[in-house]
């Protein structure tokens, strides 16, 4: 039997909006020629870990975050989780383990190891409290289900697991509204989509020097020359000073006298300046940190999308609006505006503004990828995977790729 397993991860937020964990999820594509074929969760939680472990690298995968790995009753009883740094992984029980004398020794041992201990898909009731009871004492994290839940469980569940010292992870959280009310009742951590997805405010509207940074990363992405780069930052002085302050900073080994904008630009590249005017654009509206979840997601979706267009063999003209679409992404959710009012605002190519709001062409593919990846949605995955002619290999290499990439700028 021949079987592809690949990562996909979805971020972990604190009460700051900061990223500070990822959960790891495994999935699977069988082969073409197999039909009904199972493979049980410990294989394949095994197989992935190898992979991250012994031939992507767990930092590639996390960074310096924590990382979620979801532990099946026969993964917790086996010696293979003890290949795991402490420091790194939290073990997340799931909601399937039966909970018994073995299981608890095992959590104990593990706890006693510092391992992070937490448990899944938890839903208040009295029969569920008395079920987890003898692993609260080893427990730091207890996952809740926001949409299978009503708000007085939410609010109880604190309320119990606080005076426990147990911190209180609310998942599928897709709205702003849904962050502020899980903020309001004491939750610690949180998990979905909540981040991308805006509170309208009518008077937003994306100030000019983030829309010059766009501007300049379109005519970076287009080949222009230096000359019309350099006359782009020169409509927007507050772009060029924050220029001349970078490369006046630390993070140069060697400090050079800069004699012009258009020195200033020879001297960082079109790559690093283009990266540059990614991390700007973002940390501009709200002090926002490399750990933004906006950012990471960003800097993610950018290169996955190029990575994708480029692994479908999509032209050159093609790979760069695919990674110029990632970078805008999640500008609307910063700004707290609609995606078609940031689009009016930001001139861009009539093809990567179909995408985002009609999914359409091939740039639109790549999107709706994104989208059914991101929620899970395993066949849609597929049926998009096919259609693009990209395998469940090449799609793994893609999504490690990018997370290489947003992992390292948190760095």
């Amino acid at each position: 039997m021949d079987t592809e397993v690949f990562i996909a991860r979805q971020p972990i937020l604190d009460r700051d909006q900061s990223l500070v964990a990822y959960e790891l999820l495994f999935r699977r594509k069988m082969s073409e020629n197999v039909a009904g074929a199972v493979i049980d969760d410990m294989t394949v939680t095994a197989q992935v870990l190898d992979n991250a472990l012994n031939n992507v690298g767990i930092d590639k995968l996390v960074g310096k975050n924590l990382a979620f790995v979801n532990c099946s009753y026969d993964f917790l009883v086996s010696d293979i989780l003890y290949a795991l740094n402490p420091e790194i992984f939290v073990l997340e029980i799931l909601e399937t383990v039966e909970i018994d004398e073995n299981i608890v020794q095992m959590v104990k041992g593990f706890r006693d190891k510092g391992y992070v201990i937490a448990i899944d898909d938890f839903v208040p009731s009295a029969e569920e409290y008395e079920r987890i009871a003898p692993l609260i004492p080893y427990t730091s994290i207890v996952k809740l289900e926001f949409s299978a839940i009503t708000i007085n469980d939410v609010k109880m569940a604190v309320e119990f697991f606080h005076k426990k010292n147990i911190k209180v992870l609310v998942e599928k959280v897709e709205t702003e509204a849904d962050f502020k009310e899980c903020f309001k009742l004491g939750c610690d951590l949180f998990q979905g989509y909540f981040f991308a997805k805006p509170e309208m405010l009518k008077e937003s509207k994306i100030d000019s020097d983030a829309i010059g940074t766009f501007e300049i990363i379109k005519a970076i992405n287009s080949d222009s020359d230096i000359d019309k780069v350099e006359s782009m930052f020169k409509g927007h002085p507050q772009l060029s000073v924050n220029l001349i302050k970078y490369l006046n900073t630390a993070a140069f080994a060697t400090r050079m006298q800069v004699t012009s904008i258009k020195h200033a630009i020879s001297l960082l590249g079109y790559s690093n300046l283009k990266r540059w005017l990614l991390i700007l654009a973002y940390a501009n509206k709200g002090n926002m940190s490399r750990k933004s979840p906006l950012l990471s997601s960003a800097l993610y979706k950018a290169t996955f999308f190029e990575s994708v267009a480029r692994t479908v063999k999509l032209d050159n003209v093609i790979v760069e609006k695919a990674y110029l679409m990632g970078l805008i992404s999640n500008l609307s959710a910063i700004y707290k505006i609609s995606l078609e009012l940031m689009l009016s605002q930001i001139s861009l190519d009539s093809s990567i503004n179909e995408a985002l709001l009609y999914r359409k062409g091939i740039l639109g593919k790549i999107l709706e990828l994104d989208y059914y990846l991101e929620r899970d949605d395993i066949n849609g995955t597929e049926k998009i995977t096919d259609e693009l002619g990209l395998s469940t290999q090449a799609l793994s290499e893609c999504m490690l790729k990018a997370c290489e990439v947003s992992c390292a700028e948190e760095k």
